[in-house]
């Protein structure tokens, strides 16, 4: 009985960390941002809300970026090109 309960804690751990490795990214240009509402959504018509709006401020209509995402529940928004940004262009 006691290597079942192990056996079946070690698949709930396992399983719980499938989700985490289910996010996704995604590139494009903003259409809309809302951070507010938490809502941004690029202009190839995906769009994304996000628990934590705070990530998009900052954020511009026609800006690049990239967006985590674990379906259309945003995770987290960032610059797909910084080393342009910078000037750092190689």
């Amino acid at each position: 009985m006691r290597k079942f309960a192990i056996a079946a804690a070690s698949v709930a751990f396992l399983a719980s960390g499938a989700s985490a490795f289910a996010a996704e990214q995604f590139q494009g240009t903003v259409e809309t941002v809302n951070p507010a509402a938490g809502t941004l959504t690029l202009k190839s018509g995906q769009s994304f809300q996000f628990v934590n709006g705070t990530v998009l401020y900052g954020l511009l209509p026609g800006q690049e970026v990239g967006v985590t995402a674990n379906g259309s529940q945003g995770i987290g928004a960032f610059d797909p090109h910084p080393a342009q940004r910078d000037g750092d262009v190689n």
